[in-house]
């Protein structure tokens, strides 16, 4: 088999496992949304039928003409249903709602196919261009082998064949001084293949984690509902305070993925322009003043510093750090923010807090996707990603972050934009 071949058949084996993944999870969801579905169509005509005489233990049967052809079956579904003190049931014709949930789901399925071909045909592009260097080592192994055709060039050559790329310490030693440098590039990229893939496998997890929460919330207060909350005036307006709280949080983790998932891609665009810093801070205070009136928000400098970038995206990274100081400290804590040009002549926004600080060994992973320390995952509202947002904005901006922080006493983080714009004479 060619290196060529190899490589390309590596590719596609570590992209079918992803695709597959994907597959997988569609599967359970359109299966989920089915079920949901047709138990809603049923309550729904049992209500209307029943009333005020609905209860949940009904008698209840499917019937489906069995000399129709199988794909016809939706449209000769009858459902049957009465409750046990009763004898006169009713039946309920399902054919017209049935063939529009079937079309519905023929149009979602052949949706998410495209979706699958499409992602497919991405991770794979991606993955052999991952691989890429790889694959250029071993066509280097190669030329030298026909060039100098020694025993040691054989050797690499078959460590390249024999590795196992997938495996978690993969490496290459042939032990030859000669190919030192080229073993060490080869097993550089190895591990950094194996730290993308990690981090992509992590936020696979912890996206699904995030999600599978709030929908157990919500499925758990809709069954509360439907077994008290009909009477109970206290049990439903808990109930819908809840899922529309955990709705609203879902909805803002699908906004942040998808302002990562742009900008990851390319497709999130910036304004770039002279902005001034201290104007940003000062509506940051003004905003979340109305937010948090218990709180005090303090801006420490009304000179105006200016640098050069996207005004709404640098204002989203200032109030990311700001809701961040607000969500760790306490109730009634000052949160001050403060603008300044430091000794490398760069337009800096600070936001400090007085909150519980982090531990040392936190603070290089605080940018990550989804990473929060355990003290912060006690703490509620937070998603994971807004810093790591604020993360892309600044490296967007070719800026940077200098953060000071200790346990107990407090955190200072600081934005810091390359190019100084000088000041305004006014």
């Amino acid at each position: 088999m060619s290196e060529y071949r190899r490589m390309t058949s590596t590719a596609a084996r570590i992209n079918r496992s992803f695709t597959l993944r994907l597959v997988f999870v569609l599967f359970w969801v359109n299966l989920f949304v089915l079920t949901l579905t047709c138990v809603s169509w049923c309550y729904h005509q049992e209500k209307n039928a029943l009333g005020v005489a609905w209860q949940p233990n009904l008698r209840r049967s499917v019937a489906v003409d069995q000399n129709q052809k199988w794909y016809r079956w939706p449209e000769t579904v009858e459902y049957t249903f009465r409750s046990p003190q009763q004898t006169e049931s009713h039946t309920v014709q399902g054919g017209a709602f049935f063939r529009q949930v079937s079309h519905l789901f023929v149009a979602l399925l052949c949706a998410e196919a495209l979706l699958i071909l499409s992602d497919y045909g991405a991770g794979r592009r991606k993955a052999e261009r991952l691989l890429t260097p790889l694959k250029r080592m071993a066509e280097t192994a190669q030329s030298l082998d026909r060039t100098f055709d020694t025993r040691k060039y054989h050797d690499l050559e078959q460590s390249i064949s024999q590795l196992e790329v997938g495996a978690e310490n993969a490496r290459i030693e042939t032990g030859d001084r000669d190919l030192q440098g080229i073993e060490q590039a080869i097993n550089g990229l190895l591990r950094r293949t194996h730290e993308a893939y990690r981090q992509q496998a992590r936020f696979v997890s912890d996206a699904s984690h995030e999600l599978r929460t709030p929908i157990s919330v919500i499925r758990g207060y809709a069954d509360m509902l439907d077994r008290w909350g009909k009477n109970d005036e206290t049990v439903r307006d808990e109930a819908i305070a809840a899922i529309r709280k955990e709705a609203e949080g879902m909805q803002r983790l699908v906004e942040q993925l998808l302002f990562l998932s742009r900008g990851d891609s390319g497709r999130q665009h910036l304004d770039m322009q002279r902005v001034d810093l201290t104007q940003i801070a000062r509506e940051i205070c003004e905003e979340m003043g109305m937010v948090d009136p218990q709180r005090e928000f303090l801006l420490q400098e009304t000179a105006p510093i200016y640098a050069k970038g996207d005004a709404g995206m640098l204002k989203q990274c200032a109030r990311i750090l700001t809701e961040n100081a607000m969500r760790y400290s306490a109730p009634g804590e000052r949160v001050t923010l403060k603008t300044f040009i430091n000794d490398k002549k760069e337009s800096c926004l600070c936001v400090q807090d007085n909150g519980i600080g982090m531990r040392p060994e936190d603070v290089p992973h605080i940018f990550e996707r989804f990473f929060r320390s355990d003290k912060a995952r006690t703490r509620e509202g937070g998603t994971g990603l807004g810093l790591a947002i604020a993360k892309w904005i600044a490296d967007a901006h070719n800026a940077s972050f200098d953060v000071i922080t200790r346990e107990g006493v407090g955190t200072r983080i600081t934005l810091c934009l390359p190019e100084c714009v000088q000041t305004e004479v006014s």
